[in-house]
């Protein structure tokens, strides 16, 4: 593997980046390890150009300036003319110095889960997708996810900001994924895969079971541990209940054999959906929603022992708060 500015392996470079940007404070290594054009596509909308990586990092630095990255997983693979793809599942501590997103500092000290998939062609990111459990964030910070999304999204309407995912809800209800999909033909990416657009587009709630052990340990948005199918039923049925025209379609799917390690997949999806049911997001409101999801699953033969599903909730009520407000 070459072009990695000196970093043997892809797992090597992702770690060895993350943590000369924010724990050495490189950031004016930005610019060297993300292209000028690069895309960067999160929960509240897409953000161009690594001047803009730049700043979104200070900002989270400015509200969390103690801010620790530690990198629990990198899920790789090199897909040849497609790039090589990164997975990176990130457990963050930190505390709540700084104004920013989250409102006036309270000095808390709280976790966080964050998933960062990365596109690198010739050692430089030319695309990634982020996705942090801001819902968790808001728990331990006293704040009502729900609540504290709608305030923001009616802010947004009130500024006028467009609806920016809009046009991605039309390509998902037809099915379509992104360009340049990759999705590996290995056993437990294809069950995975096939699963998780099973269980959303059929309603096959049945395949979730068929695919997972029974004693599952699942990590869910709103920092939530728990064992067993009844936590991931209810995670899904919430969902399948708010947005009941839910269409799902999966853009990256891809796993990872390496000596003394269980099998890893990661799968990164979209959801489009109507907010016109009861569910996990409260009284209907009509509005429509973009879902960007990853889930890490590690397997025990053909059964999924533990899973992560990160999903950004707090940019869902959001974009719910920006129809309503």
């Amino acid at each position: 593997m070459t072009g990695l500015d000196g970093y043997a392996t892809l797992h090597d470079y992702i770690i060895g980046i993350t943590e000369r940007i924010w724990e050495g404070r490189g950031l004016h290594l930005i610019r060297r390890w993300y292209a000028p054009d690069c895309l960067m596509h999160t929960p509240s909308g897409p953000v161009r150009g690594a001047d803009a990586v730049v700043q979104g990092t200070l900002e989270t630095l400015h509200t969390f300036p103690d801010r620790e990255l530690l990198g629990e997983d990198v899920i790789w693979s090199d897909d040849g003319a497609a790039g090589l793809l990164s997975s990176h599942r990130i457990a963050s501590t930190m505390t709540h110095a700084g104004e920013g997103l989250f409102g006036p500092p309270t000095g808390r000290q709280i976790t966080t889960r964050t998933v960062a998939d990365c596109m690198v062609r010739d050692g430089v990111i030319v695309e990634e997708w982020l996705v942090r459990d801001q819902a968790g964030m808001a728990l331990q910070l006293g704040l009502d996810p729900a609540a504290h999304g709608r305030r923001l999204g009616a802010a947004d309407a009130a500024a006028g900001r467009a609806a920016w995912h809009l046009p991605a809800l039309a390509a998902i209800r037809r099915g379509e994924p992104e360009a340049g999909a990759v999705r590996h033909a290995h056993p437990a990416a294809e069950a995975l895969a096939a699963t998780l657009e099973a269980t959303v587009n059929r309603t096959e709630i049945s395949a979730l079971h068929a695919l997972h052990d029974r004693a599952v340990a699942l990590h869910l948005p709103g920092a939530l541990s728990a064992n067993g199918m009844r936590a991931l039923d209810g995670f899904v049925i919430g969902y399948l209940a708010a947005f009941p025209d839910a269409r799902l379609v999966v853009d990256h799917c891809v796993a990872l054999e390496e000596p003394g390690r269980p099998v890893r997949v990661a799968a990164r999806w979209r959801l489009a959906g109507t907010h016109a049911g009861h569910g996990a997001f409260g009284a209907p409101s009509g509005a429509e929603v973009l879902v960007l999801g990853i889930t890490h699953a590690e397997f025990s033969g053909p059964r999924i022992a533990r899973a992560f599903w990160l999903v950004d909730e707090l940019a869902l009520h959001r974009m719910i708060g920006a129809r309503i407000g």
